[in-house]
């Protein structure tokens, strides 16, 4: 839940972006967690494999799909923004990064409000360290 206004000045234009990143991280988490099962009903999106990971095979994409999914190996020193766009696993020793953009409906923007999930499409991409 985001507060109406900021409880130090009373303003409703100032975000408390620790409040707002922590329901990011909700929302990201609960998006990722439902990539095996079709996707979440809330929380829209896509997900798009790089040339490299497609490159490994279908067991590779599905494993990574099932590694990424499962990640809750979160830090300040993996995730300063606190937000869960961005993670590392390994799949058959190789390292795999994955990353969360927000965008608006028709992907072609970044979210006005990430906190509105009925106008933010969220898209996961799973590639490979040498393809940032």
């Amino acid at each position: 839940m985001v507060p109406d206004s900021c409880s130090a000045c009373g303003s409703r234009a100032v975000v408390n972006m620790s409040i707002q990143a922590a329901a990011i991280a909700e929302a990201n988490d609960a998006f990722r967690a439902a990539i095996p099962f079709q996707g979440h009903q809330t929380y829209e999106g896509q997900v798009i494999f790089s040339g490299g990971v497609e490159e490994k095979g279908m067991l590779f994409v599905s494993l990574a799909t099932k590694e990424v999914a499962e990640f809750t190996d979160f830090s300040q020193l993996n995730d300063p923004s606190g937000d869960h766009s961005f993670g590392v696993v390994h799949v058959n020793e190789t390292e795999v990064f994955w990353a969360i953009s927000l965008y608006n409906k028709t992907y072609d923007a970044a979210a006005d409000d990430p906190l509105d999930d009925d106008d933010t499409r969220r898209v996961l991409t799973i590639y490979l360290p040498h393809e940032h």
